[in-house]
């Protein structure tokens, strides 16, 4: 509540709680001790969410503990469709000099996975410029995760209409085209 999605990963499970370490330090979640919170996390099967109390961790401000009260819940089998594809991005991050030429992995509406040749901080805001036929895609986001070694997940958080319908549009035929190959066809 108040904060919107924070990326974590999961430190460990036991009995009633779950111990999640902020991939990104965010110094106003120590307000929300208490608070009502819901963790979201995708699998194979679909994005899962499960209801949980919010606490701290002494003595570690990128950890916290969520007591869990409830039933695992599956919401969606996917936020965003996403396919795998190799398109040239231009990515320039916003607060430092990092960034330049690359491709991107896998894609979706909602972000892009691409190798990091410049080993951007997770949190950092960037610029994306998608090579996309007709003309670039241009959109804002954030460095969220570290899928493997030189590669970045960004989430996209700001777009224009036009370019958001373009890249889902894009999605979409590569999405189709997936399903004829995987048909045969």
């Amino acid at each position: 509540p108040h904060l919107g999605a924070l990326p974590a990963t999961v430190e460990s499970t036991g009995g009633e709680e779950v111990v999640a370490s902020l991939a990104v330090p965010e110094p106003r979640v120590a307000r929300l001790r208490g608070a009502d919170v819901i963790m979201e996390w995708t699998t194979a099967r679909g994005i899962e969410r499960m209801l949980g109390q919010l606490e701290l961790v002494p003595a570690r401000a990128d950890l916290v503990r969520v007591a869990v009260h409830g039933n695992v819940e599956r919401i969606q089998r996917r936020e965003w469709a996403r396919v795998e594809a190799v398109v040239p991005v231009r990515v320039h991050a916003i607060e430092d000099d990092a960034g330049g030429e690359s491709v991107t992995l896998n894609l979706s509406g909602g972000g892009v996975l691409l190798k990091d040749h410049w080993r951007l901080p997770l949190g950092a805001d960037v610029q994306l410029e998608l090579v996309i036929d007709p003309g670039p895609v241009r959109a804002l986001g954030r460095v969220v995760r570290e899928a493997a070694r030189g590669e970045k997940g960004v989430r996209i958080d700001s777009i224009a209409r036009a370019d958001e319908e373009r890249l889902l549009r894009f999605v979409r035929e590569r999405e189709r085209a997936e399903m004829r190959a995987a048909r045969g066809l």
